[in-house]
Protein backbone atom coordinates (compact mmCIF):
# COMPACT_ATOMS: atom_id res chain seq x y z
CA UNK A 1 0.00 0.00 0.00
CA UNK A 2 1.40 3.45 -0.94
CA UNK A 3 1.44 6.50 1.55
CA UNK A 4 -1.51 7.85 0.08
CA UNK A 5 -3.55 5.05 0.58
CA UNK A 6 -2.20 4.66 3.97
CA UNK A 7 -2.98 8.62 5.35
CA UNK A 8 -6.51 7.59 3.95
CA UNK A 9 -7.16 5.01 6.42
CA UNK A 10 -6.76 8.11 8.97
CA UNK A 11 -8.49 10.97 7.03
CA UNK A 12 -10.80 8.95 5.38
CA UNK A 13 -11.63 5.93 7.08
CA UNK A 14 -15.06 3.12 6.75
CA UNK A 15 -14.51 2.13 10.08
CA UNK A 16 -12.94 3.30 13.71
CA UNK A 17 -12.27 2.00 16.87
CA UNK A 18 -12.04 4.33 19.80
CA UNK A 19 -9.60 2.18 22.62
CA UNK A 20 -10.20 3.59 25.66
CA UNK A 21 -13.20 5.88 25.74
CA UNK A 22 -14.32 7.24 28.65
CA UNK A 23 -17.93 6.33 29.49
CA UNK A 24 -18.48 9.71 31.06
CA UNK A 25 -20.32 11.98 28.84
CA UNK A 26 -21.90 16.06 28.57
CA UNK A 27 -19.80 18.99 28.49
CA UNK A 28 -16.22 19.45 29.59
CA UNK A 29 -15.91 15.95 29.14
CA UNK A 30 -13.36 15.50 26.26
CA UNK A 31 -15.22 11.99 25.06
CA UNK A 32 -13.97 11.12 21.71
CA UNK A 33 -17.12 8.67 20.52
CA UNK A 34 -19.64 11.73 21.92
CA UNK A 35 -18.01 14.37 19.35
CA UNK A 36 -18.21 11.74 16.83
CA UNK A 37 -21.46 11.29 16.94
CA UNK A 38 -22.49 15.08 17.18
CA UNK A 39 -20.59 15.82 14.11
CA UNK A 40 -22.82 13.05 12.41
CA UNK A 41 -20.12 10.48 11.08
CA UNK A 42 -21.80 7.63 8.88
CA UNK A 43 -18.60 5.66 9.19
CA UNK A 44 -19.09 2.48 11.91
CA UNK A 45 -17.60 3.33 15.56
CA UNK A 46 -16.23 0.48 17.86
CA UNK A 47 -16.08 1.77 21.29
CA UNK A 48 -13.79 -0.37 23.22
CA UNK A 49 -14.32 0.39 27.40
CA UNK A 50 -14.52 -2.82 29.70
CA UNK A 51 -16.24 -1.55 32.29
CA UNK A 52 -19.50 -0.52 30.86
CA UNK A 53 -21.82 -2.21 28.11
CA UNK A 54 -22.67 0.69 26.18
CA UNK A 55 -21.88 4.36 25.63
CA UNK A 56 -24.44 6.96 24.07
CA UNK A 57 -26.46 4.15 22.91
CA UNK A 58 -23.47 2.71 21.00
CA UNK A 59 -22.51 -1.19 22.24
CA UNK A 60 -19.03 -1.31 23.87
CA UNK A 61 -16.24 -3.89 23.51
CA UNK A 62 -13.85 -5.34 26.23
CA UNK A 63 -10.65 -5.91 23.84
CA UNK A 64 -10.35 -4.89 19.45
CA UNK A 65 -10.55 -8.99 19.08
CA UNK A 66 -14.35 -8.86 19.98
CA UNK A 67 -14.80 -6.59 17.47
CA UNK A 68 -16.08 -8.72 14.36
CA UNK A 69 -15.50 -6.43 11.84
CA UNK A 70 -12.52 -4.93 9.83
CA UNK A 71 -11.39 -1.68 11.14
CA UNK A 72 -9.77 1.14 9.42
CA UNK A 73 -8.69 3.61 12.02
CA UNK A 74 -7.77 2.99 15.79
CA UNK A 75 -7.98 5.82 18.21
CA UNK A 76 -6.07 4.80 21.45
CA UNK A 77 -6.91 7.22 24.27
CA UNK A 78 -5.51 5.22 26.98
CA UNK A 79 -2.76 5.50 29.73
CA UNK A 80 0.96 5.86 28.45
CA UNK A 81 1.24 2.63 29.55
CA UNK A 82 -1.22 0.59 27.99
CA UNK A 83 -0.01 1.65 24.65
CA UNK A 84 2.26 -1.25 23.36
CA UNK A 85 0.18 -3.44 24.71
CA UNK A 86 -2.51 -2.23 22.06
CA UNK A 87 -0.52 -1.68 19.37
CA UNK A 88 0.30 -5.16 19.48
CA UNK A 89 -3.12 -6.22 19.28
CA UNK A 90 -3.72 -3.79 16.34
CA UNK A 91 -1.06 -5.50 14.21
CA UNK A 92 -2.84 -8.82 15.00
CA UNK A 93 -6.03 -7.72 14.07
CA UNK A 94 -4.67 -5.94 10.82
CA UNK A 95 -5.34 -2.62 11.81
CA UNK A 96 -3.61 -0.46 9.19
CA UNK A 97 -3.95 3.38 10.76
CA UNK A 98 -3.56 4.01 14.38
CA UNK A 99 -3.66 7.54 16.13
CA UNK A 100 -2.26 7.79 19.48
CA UNK A 101 -3.62 10.22 21.23
CA UNK A 102 -1.85 10.19 25.04
CA UNK A 103 1.06 12.51 26.23
CA UNK A 104 4.14 11.43 28.00
CA UNK A 105 6.08 9.60 25.49
CA UNK A 106 9.24 11.36 23.83
CA UNK A 107 7.27 14.66 24.88
CA UNK A 108 8.31 13.72 28.68
CA UNK A 109 10.87 14.61 30.67
CA UNK A 110 11.61 11.05 31.57
CA UNK A 111 13.21 8.12 30.27
CA UNK A 112 10.20 6.17 30.16
CA UNK A 113 8.01 7.93 28.18
CA UNK A 114 10.96 8.35 24.96
CA UNK A 115 11.60 4.19 25.36
CA UNK A 116 7.89 3.60 24.73
CA UNK A 117 7.48 5.66 21.77
CA UNK A 118 11.21 3.62 20.82
CA UNK A 119 9.28 0.64 21.56
CA UNK A 120 6.14 1.29 19.57
CA UNK A 121 8.08 2.44 16.27
CA UNK A 122 9.78 -1.04 16.88
CA UNK A 123 6.88 -2.57 17.10
CA UNK A 124 5.48 -1.47 13.96
CA UNK A 125 8.50 -1.87 11.83
CA UNK A 126 8.06 -4.47 8.89
CA UNK A 127 4.30 -4.27 9.55
CA UNK A 128 1.49 -2.52 8.12
CA UNK A 129 0.52 -0.30 10.62
CA UNK A 130 1.33 3.38 10.74
CA UNK A 131 0.80 5.81 13.14
CA UNK A 132 -0.26 9.15 13.72
CA UNK A 133 1.66 10.77 17.29
CA UNK A 134 1.71 10.36 20.32
CA UNK A 135 0.82 13.38 21.95
CA UNK A 136 -2.02 14.19 18.85
CA UNK A 137 -5.79 15.17 19.05
CA UNK A 138 -5.11 13.19 15.55
CA UNK A 139 -7.18 13.84 12.34
CA UNK A 140 -10.63 15.87 10.66
CA UNK A 141 -11.95 15.71 7.98
CA UNK A 142 -15.44 17.78 7.50
CA UNK A 143 -15.95 16.88 4.06
CA UNK A 144 -17.55 13.05 5.95
CA UNK A 145 -18.36 15.18 9.29
CA UNK A 146 -15.39 12.83 11.07
CA UNK A 147 -12.76 14.05 13.55
CA UNK A 148 -11.02 12.07 16.27
CA UNK A 149 -10.22 15.48 18.47
CA UNK A 150 -11.25 15.28 21.94
CA UNK A 151 -12.38 18.60 22.86
CA UNK A 152 -16.02 19.22 20.99
CA UNK A 153 -15.00 21.77 17.97
CA UNK A 154 -16.19 24.63 16.67
CA UNK A 155 -18.30 24.34 13.40
CA UNK A 156 -16.27 22.45 10.96
CA UNK A 157 -16.34 23.82 7.52
CA UNK A 158 -15.84 22.38 4.30
CA UNK A 159 -12.60 24.95 3.21
CA UNK A 160 -9.83 23.88 0.70
CA UNK A 161 -7.25 24.40 3.34
CA UNK A 162 -5.29 20.84 4.15
CA UNK A 163 -3.42 21.85 7.98
CA UNK A 164 -0.62 19.71 9.02
CA UNK A 165 0.35 20.49 12.40
CA UNK A 166 2.47 19.76 15.72
CA UNK A 167 -0.36 21.16 17.92
CA UNK A 168 -4.14 20.35 18.60
CA UNK A 169 -5.04 24.40 18.50
CA UNK A 170 -5.21 24.92 14.87
CA UNK A 171 -8.10 22.53 15.36
CA UNK A 172 -10.28 25.31 16.67
CA UNK A 173 -10.49 29.22 15.87
CA UNK A 174 -9.12 32.23 16.64
CA UNK A 175 -11.62 35.18 16.01
CA UNK A 176 -11.98 34.88 12.28
CA UNK A 177 -9.01 33.00 11.40
CA UNK A 178 -10.53 29.60 10.91
CA UNK A 179 -8.24 27.58 8.91
CA UNK A 180 -9.18 23.37 9.21
CA UNK A 181 -10.37 21.99 5.99
CA UNK A 182 -8.72 18.75 6.28
CA UNK A 183 -6.20 18.14 9.53
CA UNK A 184 -3.74 15.99 10.50
CA UNK A 185 -2.31 16.55 14.04
CA UNK A 186 0.98 14.22 13.71
CA UNK A 187 2.18 15.26 17.42
CA UNK A 188 5.90 13.87 18.00
CA UNK A 189 5.52 12.48 14.84
CA UNK A 190 6.71 8.98 15.68
CA UNK A 191 5.86 7.67 12.39
CA UNK A 192 3.91 9.73 10.21
CA UNK A 193 5.70 12.79 9.09
CA UNK A 194 5.01 16.00 7.21
CA UNK A 195 6.25 14.43 3.72
CA UNK A 196 3.91 11.76 4.31
CA UNK A 197 0.81 13.90 4.79
CA UNK A 198 2.21 16.40 1.94
CA UNK A 199 1.71 13.69 -0.26
CA UNK A 200 -1.72 12.76 1.11
CA UNK A 201 -2.78 16.53 -0.13
CA UNK A 202 -0.78 16.62 -3.52
CA UNK A 203 -3.65 15.53 -5.27
CA UNK A 204 -6.48 16.01 -2.93
CA UNK A 205 -9.41 17.09 -4.85
CA UNK A 206 -10.92 18.90 -1.75
CA UNK A 207 -7.93 20.91 -1.30
CA UNK A 208 -6.43 24.47 -2.78
CA UNK A 209 -3.85 25.30 -0.21
CA UNK A 210 -1.96 23.69 1.94
CA UNK A 211 -0.61 24.69 5.66
CA UNK A 212 1.51 23.41 8.23
CA UNK A 213 2.77 24.11 11.58
CA UNK A 214 6.57 23.33 12.25
CA UNK A 215 7.98 23.04 15.36
CA UNK A 216 10.79 20.40 14.20
CA UNK A 217 11.26 17.30 12.18
CA UNK A 218 13.41 14.41 10.89
CA UNK A 219 13.56 13.78 7.61
CA UNK A 220 14.77 16.77 6.07
CA UNK A 221 16.30 14.89 2.71
CA UNK A 222 13.07 13.15 2.19
CA UNK A 223 10.95 16.44 3.27
CA UNK A 224 12.73 18.68 0.68
CA UNK A 225 12.09 16.30 -2.52
CA UNK A 226 8.59 16.02 -1.53
CA UNK A 227 7.77 19.49 -0.41
CA UNK A 228 9.16 20.92 -4.03
CA UNK A 229 7.12 18.87 -6.17
CA UNK A 230 4.03 19.63 -4.36
CA UNK A 231 4.76 23.41 -3.98
CA UNK A 232 4.68 22.96 -8.01
CA UNK A 233 0.92 22.14 -7.61
CA UNK A 234 -0.37 24.00 -4.52
CA UNK A 235 0.82 26.74 -2.40
CA UNK A 236 2.30 25.60 0.92
CA UNK A 237 2.39 27.91 3.69
CA UNK A 238 4.29 26.94 6.87
CA UNK A 239 4.70 28.69 10.39
CA UNK A 240 7.87 27.49 12.00
CA UNK A 241 7.98 27.78 15.74
CA UNK A 242 10.73 27.27 18.00
CA UNK A 243 12.91 29.96 16.76
CA UNK A 244 14.50 31.21 19.42
CA UNK A 245 16.66 29.31 22.03
CA UNK A 246 14.35 29.23 24.86
CA UNK A 247 11.01 28.55 22.00
CA UNK A 248 13.31 25.48 20.90
CA UNK A 249 13.86 24.60 24.41
CA UNK A 250 9.98 24.32 24.90
CA UNK A 251 9.55 22.67 21.82
CA UNK A 252 11.84 19.92 22.24
CA UNK A 253 9.44 19.16 25.76
CA UNK A 254 6.67 19.34 23.66
CA UNK A 255 6.92 17.05 21.07
CA UNK A 256 10.33 15.88 21.03
CA UNK A 257 11.24 17.15 17.72
CA UNK A 258 14.52 18.03 16.44
CA UNK A 259 14.53 21.40 15.95
CA UNK A 260 17.01 23.09 13.24
CA UNK A 261 18.77 26.67 13.09
CA UNK A 262 16.11 29.33 11.53
CA UNK A 263 18.59 30.23 8.87
CA UNK A 264 18.58 26.42 7.79
CA UNK A 265 14.37 26.77 7.60
CA UNK A 266 14.86 29.75 5.75
CA UNK A 267 16.34 27.98 2.88
CA UNK A 268 14.51 25.03 2.63
CA UNK A 269 11.57 26.78 2.86
CA UNK A 270 12.70 29.20 -0.11
CA UNK A 271 14.40 26.32 -2.07
CA UNK A 272 11.31 24.11 -2.08
CA UNK A 273 8.60 27.20 -2.92
CA UNK A 274 7.67 27.19 0.74
CA UNK A 275 5.93 30.30 1.91
CA UNK A 276 6.64 31.46 5.18
CA UNK A 277 4.15 33.18 7.15
CA UNK A 278 5.29 34.68 10.70
CA UNK A 279 2.14 34.92 12.68
CA UNK A 280 -1.47 34.39 12.96
CA UNK A 281 -2.88 37.79 11.20
CA UNK A 282 -0.25 36.78 8.19
CA UNK A 283 -2.04 32.85 7.72
CA UNK A 284 -5.51 34.39 7.53
CA UNK A 285 -4.23 37.40 4.88
CA UNK A 286 -2.13 34.83 3.38
CA UNK A 287 -5.39 32.00 2.50
CA UNK A 288 -7.06 35.07 1.17
CA UNK A 289 -4.69 35.99 -1.37
CA UNK A 290 -3.83 32.07 -2.04
CA UNK A 291 -7.50 31.37 -2.33
CA UNK A 292 -8.70 34.62 -4.67
CA UNK A 293 -6.01 36.35 -6.12
CA UNK A 294 -4.10 35.36 -9.70
CA UNK A 295 -0.29 35.06 -9.97
CA UNK A 296 1.71 37.88 -10.23
CA UNK A 297 3.79 38.56 -13.47
CA UNK A 298 6.29 40.55 -11.72
CA UNK A 299 6.74 42.78 -8.52
CA UNK A 300 5.16 46.03 -9.56
CA UNK A 301 2.12 47.24 -7.37
CA UNK A 302 0.41 50.24 -8.31
CA UNK A 303 -1.00 52.48 -5.65
CA UNK A 304 -4.28 54.13 -5.45
CA UNK A 305 -4.88 56.50 -2.72
CA UNK A 306 -7.28 59.00 -1.07
CA UNK A 307 -4.11 60.46 0.53
CA UNK A 308 -0.77 61.46 -0.90
CA UNK A 309 0.38 60.84 2.68
CA UNK A 310 -1.01 57.17 2.93
CA UNK A 311 0.43 57.14 -0.31
CA UNK A 312 4.02 57.35 0.78
CA UNK A 313 3.51 55.53 3.59
CA UNK A 314 2.73 52.23 0.71
CA UNK A 315 5.98 53.42 -0.84
CA UNK A 316 7.53 52.72 2.24
CA UNK A 317 5.82 49.43 2.80
CA UNK A 318 6.85 47.92 -0.70
CA UNK A 319 10.23 49.17 -0.42
CA UNK A 320 10.08 46.91 2.99
CA UNK A 321 8.32 43.73 1.30
CA UNK A 322 10.54 43.88 -2.24
CA UNK A 323 8.11 45.14 -4.09
CA UNK A 324 8.45 47.50 -7.48
CA UNK A 325 6.31 50.80 -7.43
CA UNK A 326 6.71 51.08 -11.35
CA UNK A 327 6.87 54.18 -13.39
CA UNK A 328 2.81 54.66 -14.92
CA UNK A 329 2.91 54.43 -18.78
CA UNK A 330 2.54 57.52 -20.72
CA UNK A 331 -0.76 56.23 -21.59
CA UNK A 332 -2.04 55.53 -18.24
CA UNK A 333 -0.73 59.53 -17.06
CA UNK A 334 -2.91 60.74 -19.85
CA UNK A 335 -6.07 58.83 -19.09
CA UNK A 336 -5.40 60.43 -15.26
CA UNK A 337 -4.47 63.60 -16.52
CA UNK A 338 -8.06 63.84 -18.18
CA UNK A 339 -10.01 63.23 -14.83
CA UNK A 340 -7.98 65.44 -12.73
CA UNK A 341 -7.05 68.98 -11.88
CA UNK A 342 -4.09 70.54 -14.76
CA UNK A 343 -1.92 71.24 -11.28
CA UNK A 344 -1.50 67.74 -10.33
CA UNK A 345 1.22 65.71 -10.87
CA UNK A 346 0.15 62.25 -12.27
CA UNK A 347 2.44 59.56 -10.34
CA UNK A 348 2.58 56.00 -8.82
CA UNK A 349 1.06 55.76 -6.23
CA UNK A 350 -2.20 58.04 -7.70
CA UNK A 351 -3.75 60.20 -5.44
CA UNK A 352 -7.45 60.37 -6.63
CA UNK A 353 -9.07 62.90 -4.06
CA UNK A 354 -7.65 65.98 -6.41
CA UNK A 355 -10.42 64.29 -9.29
CA UNK A 356 -13.41 63.70 -6.70
CA UNK A 357 -13.13 66.61 -4.52
CA UNK A 358 -11.97 69.34 -6.88
CA UNK A 359 -13.28 68.19 -10.04
CA UNK A 360 -16.56 67.21 -8.63
CA UNK A 361 -16.67 63.98 -10.79
CA UNK A 362 -18.95 61.40 -9.45
CA UNK A 363 -16.71 58.84 -7.22
CA UNK A 364 -17.72 55.90 -8.67
CA UNK A 365 -16.36 57.01 -12.21
CA UNK A 366 -13.19 58.25 -11.06
CA UNK A 367 -12.47 54.71 -9.19
CA UNK A 368 -13.26 52.57 -12.26
CA UNK A 369 -11.65 54.94 -14.18
CA UNK A 370 -8.36 54.61 -12.67
CA UNK A 371 -8.00 51.30 -11.05
CA UNK A 372 -8.85 49.87 -15.05
CA UNK A 373 -6.36 52.40 -16.73
CA UNK A 374 -3.55 51.15 -14.01
CA UNK A 375 -4.70 47.19 -14.74
CA UNK A 376 -4.62 47.95 -18.18
CA UNK A 377 -0.69 49.31 -17.74
CA UNK A 378 1.50 46.99 -18.85
CA UNK A 379 4.63 48.22 -16.43
CA UNK A 380 2.17 47.48 -13.11
CA UNK A 381 1.25 43.46 -12.09
CA UNK A 382 -0.96 44.20 -9.70
CA UNK A 383 -3.29 46.95 -7.79
CA UNK A 384 -3.39 48.12 -4.12
CA UNK A 385 -6.06 50.08 -3.25
CA UNK A 386 -6.33 52.39 -0.30
CA UNK A 387 -10.13 53.50 -0.35
CA UNK A 388 -12.70 53.86 2.47
CA UNK A 389 -15.25 51.61 3.39
CA UNK A 390 -17.64 54.64 3.08
CA UNK A 391 -17.14 54.29 -0.82
CA UNK A 392 -19.81 51.26 -0.12
CA UNK A 393 -22.01 54.45 0.35
CA UNK A 394 -21.89 55.44 -3.37
CA UNK A 395 -24.07 53.89 -5.91
CA UNK A 396 -23.24 51.73 -7.13
CA UNK A 397 -21.52 50.47 -4.01
CA UNK A 398 -17.51 50.82 -4.56
CA UNK A 399 -17.23 46.50 -4.15
CA UNK A 400 -19.81 46.27 -6.80
CA UNK A 401 -17.18 48.19 -9.48
CA UNK A 402 -14.39 46.83 -7.61
CA UNK A 403 -15.46 43.18 -8.19
CA UNK A 404 -16.65 43.74 -12.07
CA UNK A 405 -13.14 45.19 -12.52
CA UNK A 406 -12.02 41.70 -11.50
CA UNK A 407 -14.27 40.22 -13.79
CA UNK A 408 -12.81 41.68 -16.76
CA UNK A 409 -9.16 41.88 -15.45
CA UNK A 410 -8.70 38.54 -14.34
CA UNK A 411 -4.89 38.38 -14.44
CA UNK A 412 -4.02 40.74 -11.93
CA UNK A 413 -4.69 40.80 -8.55
CA UNK A 414 -6.74 43.71 -6.46
CA UNK A 415 -5.93 43.99 -2.93
CA UNK A 416 -7.53 46.67 -1.19
CA UNK A 417 -7.27 47.92 2.08
CA UNK A 418 -10.21 49.78 3.46
CA UNK A 419 -10.08 52.05 6.25
CA UNK A 420 -13.14 52.95 8.46
CA UNK A 421 -14.89 56.09 9.87
CA UNK A 422 -15.80 59.45 8.04
CA UNK A 423 -19.19 59.40 9.80
CA UNK A 424 -20.34 56.06 7.63
CA UNK A 425 -21.07 53.12 9.69
CA UNK A 426 -19.50 50.88 7.13
CA UNK A 427 -17.02 48.52 8.34
CA UNK A 428 -14.04 46.50 7.24
CA UNK A 429 -15.77 43.16 8.14
CA UNK A 430 -18.92 44.36 6.22
CA UNK A 431 -16.81 45.14 2.97
CA UNK A 432 -15.00 41.53 3.40
CA UNK A 433 -18.14 39.67 3.70
CA UNK A 434 -19.49 41.45 0.10
CA UNK A 435 -16.50 40.14 -1.68
CA UNK A 436 -15.73 37.00 0.45
CA UNK A 437 -14.30 34.28 -2.05
CA UNK A 438 -14.70 36.45 -5.49
CA UNK A 439 -11.70 35.82 -7.43
CA UNK A 440 -9.47 38.46 -8.14
CA UNK A 441 -9.78 40.63 -5.09
CA UNK A 442 -8.82 39.99 -1.81
CA UNK A 443 -9.57 42.57 2.11
CA UNK A 444 -7.37 43.08 4.55
CA UNK A 445 -7.01 45.23 7.54
CA UNK A 446 -4.16 47.61 6.44
CA UNK A 447 -2.06 48.37 3.51
CA UNK A 448 1.17 46.70 5.16
CA UNK A 449 -0.70 43.60 5.36
CA UNK A 450 -1.88 43.81 1.74
CA UNK A 451 1.62 44.19 0.93
CA UNK A 452 3.30 41.65 2.70
CA UNK A 453 0.41 39.81 1.27
CA UNK A 454 1.09 40.84 -2.04
CA UNK A 455 5.13 40.06 -1.71
CA UNK A 456 4.55 36.55 -0.76
CA UNK A 457 2.14 35.90 -3.63
CA UNK A 458 4.39 37.15 -5.74
CA UNK A 459 7.91 34.90 -4.39
CA UNK A 460 5.74 32.18 -5.20
CA UNK A 461 5.24 33.18 -8.60
CA UNK A 462 8.37 33.78 -9.12
CA UNK A 463 9.29 30.20 -7.70
CA UNK A 464 6.42 28.54 -9.78
CA UNK A 465 8.47 30.99 -13.38
CA UNK A 466 11.79 29.44 -12.29
CA UNK A 467 10.61 25.71 -11.85
CA UNK A 468 8.64 25.75 -15.25
CA UNK A 469 12.11 27.52 -17.02
CA UNK A 470 14.52 25.19 -15.65
CA UNK A 471 12.20 22.27 -16.99
CA UNK A 472 12.06 23.52 -20.36
CA UNK A 473 16.17 24.23 -20.80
Amino acid sequence: MDIVEQVKLFIEPRSVALVGVSSRTGQHAFNILENILNLGYQGEVYPVNPRVSNILGKKTYSTLGEIDADIDLAVVATPRGQVPDIIEECIRKGIRAVVIVGQGFADAEDEVGKKLQEKIMKMIRNTETRIIGPNTVGVANPFIDFSTCFAKQPEMKRLPIGVICQTGMFFGSFHDLNLLGKGIDIGNACDLDFADCLEYFENDRDTKIIFMHIEGMKNGRRFMEVAKRVARKKPILALKTGISPRAAKAAQSHTGSIIGKNEISEAVFKQCGIIRVSDFDEIGDLIKVFSCLPLMKGRSVGIISLSGGIGLMAIDGCEEYRLNVAELSPKTKEKMVDISPEWLAINNPVDIWPAMGISKRPFGDVLRTTIESILDDKNMDAVLLIVGAWFESISPPFSEIALGIADKFKDKPIAWAPYEGWLYNITVRDIEEKVKEHEGVAVFSSPKRALRALSKLADYSGFLREDKNRNEV
